[in-house]
């Protein structure tokens, strides 16, 4: 993966580098420089993106892409009508729960 593959990655998300630090656990800095090619300070030295990044990237793409609202409520719609249906109603009454009256 390239530095403006990985740039475009993050775009396609529509996630800042804080919020894409979160999904994997890399701190915001060092993504910073992977989408820039090398670490910042006096020495520039070239960074390359890990082959683990590069896999967390593409599963967050293409598995775990969070849901749009339109999609998390047609999800909570079907999880909803695939839920048995009670056939029966529950009688709280006193005299369910308790009995009948002593002494009557």
């Amino acid at each position: 993966m390239t530095p403006q593959e990985f740039t475009a990655f993050r775009k396609r998300l529509g996630w800042s580098l804080v919020t894409l630090s979160r999904q994997i656990g890399i701190t915001p800095s060092r993504l910073a420089d992977y989408e820039t090619g090398h670490t910042r300070g006096k020495t520039r030295k070239a960074v390359t993106i890990p082959k683990v990044v590069e896999l967390a990237c593409h599963w967050l793409e293409h598995e775990h892409r969070p849901l749009s609202p339109v999609e998390k409520a047609a999800r909570w719609r079907q999880f909803l009508a695939d839920l048995p249906r009670i056939e029966h109603v529950i009688d709280d009454s006193r005299e369910a729960l308790y009995g009948p009256p002593r002494g009557t």
